[in-house]
């Protein structure tokens, strides 16, 4: 006879629970948008009913919201600002750390992107705060947490820079040199602002 696979699932605590749903979802983030994720699906190979994931969460936006927080607090762990060493040392740290997340974890880092493009108010908010956190590490690392406005927009738009360029950069590629492009053109582009300046080697 075989078993009720209902009867027969594991009983997680709520906190487990909700960690096994976001994972699933971080796992089909790769393929497809985050507002493509069929909550039947997640469900389903959660072993649980449609209704109960409601119960972990109140809303669909509210599931893909800690879904891409997820993917985002990924990304950060990799980003790290170190609390010692000199500016340049701390950039290429931080900058280093995000490209090469990308780099290796393209599909995902590209369906991160596409969920925040996707037009839900509360999913971009949760993108924007990633974002966010990147260039405050970044100017943190130059030394100058509460820059001019616009020396925060210049490096909001680097950062783009670096985004792009780090997913589509191929194999003929190296790391260093990517990180070091990189690095470089922050320097270039913030000393006319004379903010604190990225010496490169």
């Amino acid at each position: 006879m075989t078993a009720d696979p209902v009867r027969a699932r594991v009983r997680l605590s709520a906190e487990d629970r909700r960690g096994q749903l976001i994972g699933i979802g971080l796992r089909l983030l790769a393929d497809r948008p985050v507002h493509e994720l069929s909550v039947h699906e997640v469900a389903a190979e959660a072993g649980i009913s449609r209704g109960l994931l409601f119960h972990y969460f109140p809303t669909k936006r509210d599931y893909y919201a800690a879904v891409v927080r997820a993917a985002g607090q990924r990304l950060l762990r990799h980003a790290r600002l170190p609390e010692e060493g000199g500016p340049e040392e701390r950039v290429r740290a931080v900058v280093g750390g995000f490209t090469g997340f990308v780099r290796r974890r393209r599909a995902n880092y590209v369906a991160l992107v596409r969920a925040g493009a996707g037009g839900d108010d509360l999913v971009v908010e949760v993108f924007e705060d990633i974002r966010a956190t990147l260039a405050e590490r970044i100017l943190t690392a130059l030394g100058d947490p509460s820059p001019d406005p616009l020396v925060r927009l210049a490096v909001r738009g680097w950062l783009a820079m670096a985004e792009e360029m780090a997913i589509g950069a191929g194999e003929e590629v190296a790391a260093e040199e990517l990180v070091g492009f990189l690095v470089d053109g922050l320097g270039r582009l913030l000393a006319p602002l004379g903010a604190p300046l990225v010496q490169s080697h």
